[in-house]
């Protein structure tokens, strides 16, 4: 708001200042006649004067007359040359031949230098007085009070405006519940009434679409869990090895459907920013190596393996367990799908952070790609398989998650020749935790 402040401020005072330049330079020239009308009578009497003192001497004795005079005016008066008097204008010469007196023309209005013809056919230029520092003091006043009636005048807009900030601010952070409230005489009553409306739909239909992913999700749990407990049933009354290939095959996609399920359940729980956060002190190292989410079994079936490098000024961290637990897990399995050998992860020590980074030695992701891959249900081309692909829900959750933990998640190419997931948390020091 300072900015904009400023801006209109700035805008106002050039205006101000060009509009005062072009009244003291223009208008002499616009309304020449008028300016020449008005000169004859702020000067006929100084004229007569100058004539009259000046007249009667000549030569020394009218220069000493003169440079007195300079001495009590600040050298107001001067003489024009005969190289001068040859350079005027026709105009100009015509007007002190006709009324003894002429205007320049030059200048601005309070600048422009005035010829008065004296009886001797010499010609002297009379230099109009300026206010000085006085003239400054006056525009610089004009010039405050203009700021002042900006402020006074911008100062409800300002606040009103900052209202509805702060509540656009909160409703894009989640709180589907701020609404702008402002005065009936604010200028900006209907702009903030458009934006609650706009509020008002645009909550009703997060919410309504949270409701319904929440109620569907659970709905499906009974159907599948009857579904998984008859297919084992199934399976007890027959001998035959086909019938259980087929049943093993459809308990598979139960299970396929039940972990979806908890993917959705998990998304729609980190979207709801009114969740409280326990936050603990944990052993980084060994929390990470239970939270993989993958067996050594199933490490040695994909013929893979994790290496480990934690700072040990990392030995100790304060976090939120089970977030971070699930963030870490999924990057590990979305890792080990990709890996041909190697997974490596990484936790080092930042300023007022900290960063968990995991690396694979697989294909990569394409660089256009990389800020797609945490948007839900986004799958790579390579990755459409169910095999290897997901439900594209395993990223967009860990990216819930580092909003939720104050973090950032990116992604970019690791040295080992495939993708590098850089997860950056805030450092809490443990004193700050609170008593249990």
């Amino acid at each position: 708001m300072l900015r904009i402040l400023i801006r209109l401020y700035l805008i106002v005072a050039v205006l101000s200042i060009l509009s005062i330049i072009f009244v003291q330079r223009g208008f002499p020239h616009l309304f020449s006649t008028q300016f020449t009308t008005q000169m004859h009578r702020e000067y006929v009497s100084e004229a007569m004067l100058l004539r009259g003192y000046l007249g009667p001497v000549r030569d020394s004795a009218q220069q000493a007359r003169l440079d007195g005079m300079n001495r009590l005016n600040q050298q107001r008066y001067s003489r024009v040359s005969e190289e001068q008097m040859r350079s005027l204008s026709a105009a100009t010469r015509q007007d002190l031949a006709q009324y003894g007196m002429a205007w320049s023309g030059r200048g601005d209005v309070n600048r422009s230098n005035i010829y008065i013809a004296l009886d001797d056919g010499s010609l002297l230029e009379v230099h109009p007085q300026t206010g000085g520092w006085i003239e400054w003091v006056a525009y610089a006043v004009i010039f405050s009070v203009m700021l002042a009636a900006i402020l006074v005048w911008l100062t409800p807009h300002w606040r009103d405006l900052e209202t509805l900030r702060i509540a656009a601010a909160r409703f894009g952070e989640g709180a589907l519940d701020a609404r702008a409230k402002l005065p009936d005489n604010s200028s900006i009553k209907q702009l903030c009434a458009y934006f609650n409306n706009m509020a008002d739909r645009i909550g009703n239909l997060i919410t309504a679409q949270r409701d319904m992913v929440n109620a569907a999700s659970h709905e499906l749990r009974t159907p599948l869990t009857r579904l998984e407990f008859g297919l084992v049933n199934l399976m007890d009354t027959t001998d035959d090895s086909n019938a259980h290939k087929r049943i093993q095959a459809m308990r598979k996609d139960v299970e396929e459907l039940d972990i979806l399920v908890g993917e959705l359940l998990t998304l729609s729980m980190l979207e709801q920013s009114s969740l409280a956060e326990s936050r603990e002190k944990i052993m980084l190292e060994d929390f990470l190596r239970s939270a993989t989410g993958i067996s050594s079994e199933e490490l040695a079936l994909r013929r893979s393996a994790i290496s480990w490098i934690i700072d040990p000024a990392l030995k100790e961290i304060v976090i939120e367990p089970r977030s971070l637990g699930r963030a870490f897990s999924n990057l590990v399995r979305n890792a080990s799908r990709y890996t041909r050998s190697t997974i490596r992860v990484r936790a080092e020590p930042g300023a007022g952070c900290w960063s968990l980074i995991v690396e694979d030695d697989g294909v990569g992701i394409p660089e256009q790609e990389r800020e797609r891959i945490f948007e839900p249900f986004y799958r790579l081309d390579r990755s459409r398989d169910r095999a290897t692909g997901g439900y594209g829900l395993g990223l967009a959750i860990v990216k819930k998650i580092a909003d939720r933990l104050g973090g950032t998640i990116r992604v970019g190419g690791s040295e080992l020749g495939g993708a590098m997931f850089v997860l950056n948390l805030p450092l809490q020091d443990p004193a700050t935790l609170p008593p249990r």
